[in-house]
Formats: structure tokens, sequence, C-alpha cells
């Protein structure tokens, strides 16, 4: 192999190697993290203490005044989520989700 080669290989070849080790280890650790973010939900946070959690965590999502929302983590591409019911503004129950 020419040096030319060796170089250009090197240039493309390790982006395409750390993107795979990026998806590969946030998609394995995931679960960890979300059932960790979801037992700090707990049963009568406001809708209001919910979005500042939102925000601190980086999660992916909104709160509505009631029903389910879906809180995604944007390093796992959402596949790992937090599923919270809101009823009247309040939280009533989280629970891990996992969107496959």
């Amino acid at each position: 192999m020419t040096p030319l080669a060796k170089g250009l290989g090197l240039l493309i070849g390790a982006p395409i190697i750390l993107a795979v080790i990026f998806v590969t280890y946030f998609n394995a650790t995931g679960e960890d993290r979300m059932r960790s973010v979801c037992k700090q939900l707990t049963p009568g946070m406001t809708g209001a203490k919910l979005k500042v959690f939102i925000e601190e965590w980086k999660l992916a999502g909104t709160v509505p005044e009631s029903g389910a929302v879906l809180l995604g983590e944007p390093k796992s591409y959402g596949r790992h989520t937090c599923k919270v019911t809101l009823t009247a503004g309040a939280v009533t129950a989280a629970e891990y989700h996992f969107a496959d």
C-alpha cells in the first residue's frame, strides 16, 4: 500500500469505526440510563417541574396537560424511553418503555 492509500484509509475508516462504537455504546447502555431517569419521576410531580426535568436531562418530549408522553433520549435515537402519564397537569405514573 502506498502512503496515500494508507492515509485515505485512515481518514475514511476512523470516523466510520468511531460512529459504530458511538451508536453501539449508547444503545447498549441506554436501558440503564432511562430506567434511572424514570425512577426520578415521582407521582405528584407538577408539569412545570417535569419541563425543568426534561431540559436538565436533555430529553425529547413535550408536557401535555393530561395523557401520556414518551420522553426519549436522543443518544439512543428514541429506542429507550420513559412513558410518563399525566392527569390534570401532574405525573401519575412513569415507567421504562423500549421502542423497538
